[in-house]
């Protein structure tokens, strides 16, 4: 009796170890180099793990065993059958096995962390959209990632210096605080041109899902004009190029959109069959008072009684997997830091389509910005687009760039930016899963500064 016992303890220890090594969850928090992975949970898939799956029947003592019936047992059987018998039967009570006892069982150290494996792309690269499909814990589990970048510029204007910099330290990080609640938030530091640095708190959204027609967003978030803007967040590895089109520049750093927005925001599917249409609805602070583009939007009361309020309409059809087209339309009034001058009308439209593939990349994006005086006078209509396509062979991704910005010189705001154009075009290495190495020329032809001709070398990474 105590040889068949033995035999079968060796038999079921490959089995106890093999299935430790097919859990679901990972020894070490990993990432993901694919931006739209998602896990397989086809039918199909289910049916070959129900198919592959063994059925061991194992005969479990009672609960209330006495003290002779123990020592019978210890009679029939050794101490690593017992602790074998101890955890099958444990986990067919839904009760979590020692981690003593599965040591003594594999008898070779391994991590029992209960921490899932996540894709961290997805979830900074898709506003983190609503949560994870984690298991819910009595505790908030709150992962980190960091994005940062080194580069190195050579750039042909006068006064321009060329050399490395540090680029942005992004750090980003989530907590699932239940199956419909999580958190999201994103802080940044800058290095600025004179060796100093700029922290700013870029996220910071609290989201809670309803269901998939119901998602409902409180806090500062990227607002949802056009696409670029709630596709590719602050960390460059995300990014084919190097930098953001000039339509999509950081408020801030020249930048001409309202790129952030404090307030709520709403998203969700519309029963649409086939055309996959979705809807976002975001009422906000908008812009601070300003002067100039230089000032971002504030991250506490606005300036005046108006809110911003945006609106968009995306379609993703499935016949055409890949396929996106959209249409947006943001609606705010600025109050100047010159009280004395009356506020100003602004209007946003915007229209997007894209096709986006693993391996292929075709961007397009048109934006018109309409500013009005409320005192009267003509209105001033800024337009801007960018068309950008890219082919991934392998680990190499050569990409192409065009850009178009046209503000009129009787803009009260963003005059200074005139008309800037001019291609880009670069190539991407990824030569690591979670590292590329990027090499990018541009030349920008410009109204109100000299054209400018740069080359850029970048290494992006997160950890």
């Amino acid at each position: 009796m105590r040889l068949a016992v033995r035999v079968l303890s060796f038999a079921l220890l490959p089995a106890v170890v093999g299935a430790q090594g097919a859990s679901p969850y990972s020894a070490a928090q990993q990432g993901s180099a694919a931006v739209d992975a998602a896990h397989d949970t086809t039918p199909a898939a289910e049916g070959d793990r129900v198919g592959q799956a063994r059925v061991l029947v194992v005969d479990c003592p009672a609960r209330g065993s006495t003290g002779a019936a123990r020592a019978q047992e210890r009679s029939d059987a050794d101490t690593t059958t017992l602790a074998l018998v101890a955890v099958l039967c444990e986990r067919a009570g839904s009760q979590p096995a020692p981690v003593a006892t599965i040591r003594h069982l594999l008898s070779v150290p391994h991590d029992v962390s209960n921490t899932p494996r996540d894709d961290a792309a997805n979830e900074h690269g898709e506003h983190a959209d609503a949560a994870s499909e984690g298991t819910a814990s009595a505790e908030p589990q709150f992962r980190v990632h960091l994005f940062a970048d080194v580069k190195f510029s050579a750039i042909d204007s006068t006064g321009a210096r060329n050399g490395f910099a540090l680029g942005q330290f992004d750090l980003f990080g989530q907590s699932q605080l239940s199956d419909r609640l999580s958190v999201l938030t994103e802080a940044t530091m800058t290095a600025l041109p004179r060796n100093t640095y700029s922290a700013r708190l870029e996220r910071l959204l609290v989201t809670y899902s309803a269901s998939d027609h119901f998602i409902a967003s409180a806090g500062r978030y990227h607002a949802s004009i056009g696409y670029y803007n709630t596709a590719f967040h602050h960390g460059s590895w995300f990014q084919t190029a190097v930098g953001r089109p000039l339509i999509f520049a950081i408020d801030g750093d020249i930048g001409l959109l309202p790129i952030h927005t404090l307030g709520v925001s709403t998203t969700g599917d519309i029963p649409s069959g086939g055309l996959g249409l979705r809807y976002v609805a975001e009422l906000g602070s908008g812009r601070a008072g300003q002067s100039s583009a230089a000032t971002t939007p504030q991250p506490s009361l606005a300036d005046n009684n108006t809110p911003s309020v945006n609106v968009a309409l995306v379609t993703r059809p499935e016949r055409w997997d890949g396929l996106q087209m959209g249409v947006s339309l943001y609606r705010d009034r600025l109050t100047l830091q010159d009280t004395t001058k009356a506020p100003i009308d602004e209007i946003i439209g915007g229209a997007h389509a894209l096709y986006k593939t693993d391996a292929v990349e075709l961007l397009g994006e048109w934006l018109a910005m309409r500013h009005q005086s409320r005192a009267g006078g003509a209105e001033n209509v800024s337009r801007g687009w960018y068309v950008q396509a890219s082919r991934r062979f392998r680990t190499i991704r050569p990409y192409a760039r065009y850009d178009y910005v046209d503000v009129p010189n009787t803009n009260q705001l963003f005059a200074f930016l005139g008309r800037r154009s001019g291609p880009t075009g670069g190539i991407r290495w990824d030569f690591d899963a979670l590292a590329a190495f990027k090499l990018q020329a541009s030349h920008l032809q410009q109204t109100t500064r000299p054209t400018m001709n740069r080359v850029d070398a970048q290494v992006s990474f997160m950890f």
